[in-house]
């Protein structure tokens, strides 16, 4: 008898160890676990349907198979996602669209982000940096990245490169931001694999959304910065395997209207920061940039002027 549950063990999909750990989290007996998985399957079910402390035991000891209906039940109850459930080998099988990924550590989301990345990538932020430009340069993934001929993409909207130059209210003093710029010409000067681009979010409605997302196209997979944080350990990341989705995100970049000027725009600001290191004031570095970029790049004028309010919008075209 012990062989032929050895035997049949093989096929079974489930992970009883996980199930068996899920139902001590929320300090359910077996028997308790039975009613509420056969809740919200019996009005669905057969006449006479019903799961019985019996059935959770054989499935934790992985002596019997667990079904579609109670898979589902299960993923319902304990809010996982399906493959959580499964074995390593069926969890392969089971592709999964949306999942969080936790990482308990800094390296780890690092070692993943680089097996990941390994074929190119598209960033678009709302902020400037991106972390990328606050790593650790001695890291397998930022050698991975830096290679000269590594493709990619870095979009990031027009304002979050103002705020980062000019707002008062920030994180970096004026000498980490002349550094983290000289990180952004270092990366993509001269560099035909790797492009900068900007984009005025001023033309879109007021409301709109720009979340930090990196697509990798050659894996329809999609990365997003997730709405939890982990204290003291490494990232959770939200991952999205969908082509659809990444289709459509492919296409929005692809078709949004970019700025003329990209790294230009980073030489300028570097030398705008540079004037307030010397004494000059904010407006008049704001007024320094304005100009500089009419003048070097004309056609990019309007989208700077109108990323600042009207009050000082005369000021700056003066």
């Amino acid at each position: 008898m012990n062989r032929g549950n050895k035997k049949q063990a093989q096929h079974i999909p489930q992970q009883g160890q996980k199930l068996r750990e899920l139902r001590e989290k929320l300090d359910k007996t077996q028997a308790e676990m039975a009613d509420l998985l056969e809740a919200p399957l019996k009005p669905h079910m057969g006449t006479g349907f019903t799961i019985q402390q019996s059935d959770i035991s054989r499935l934790e000891r992985e002596e019997s198979i667990l079904d579609v209906p109670r898979m589902l039940a299960y993923a319902h109850q304990f809010n996982v996602d399906i493959g959580t459930l499964l074995k390593p080998h069926f969890q392969s099988l089971c592709k999964s669209e949306m999942r969080l990924q936790h990482f308990p550590t800094d390296a780890e989301a690092d070692q993943y982000l680089c097996e990941m990345e390994n074929k190119g990538r598209i960033l678009a932020f709302s902020h400037l940096p991106s972390s990328f430009f606050l790593a650790e340069t001695s890291s397998p993934r930022f050698q991975q990245i830096t290679q000269a001929n590594y493709a990619e993409t870095h979009f990031y909207t027009l304002d979050a490169l103002l705020n980062f130059l000019f707002s008062p209210i920030s994180r970096y003093d004026n000498a980490m931001k002349i550094s983290t710029l000289d990180k952004y010409l270092g990366h993509f000067r001269r560099n035909f694999a790797k492009r900068l681009r900007f984009f005025s979010r001023a033309s879109f409605p007021r409301m709109s959304r720009f979340p930090n997302l990196e697509l990798l196209p050659e894996k329809s997979t999609l990365i997003m910065l997730a709405p939890v944080m982990q204290y003291d350990q490494g990232d959770v990341l939200l991952e999205i395997r969908s082509e659809t989705i990444c289709q459509e995100v492919f296409n929005f970049y692809s078709n949004v209207k970019t700025l003329d000027a990209d790294v230009t725009l980073i030489k300028i600001g570097r030398e705008a920061l540079e004037l307030i290191q010397q004494g000059s004031s904010i407006e008049q570095s704001v007024r320094f940039f304005y100009q500089e970029v009419v003048k070097r790049s004309p056609e990019d004028g309007e989208a700077i002027l109108e990323n600042f309010n009207a009050d000082m919008r005369p000021q700056l075209s003066q």
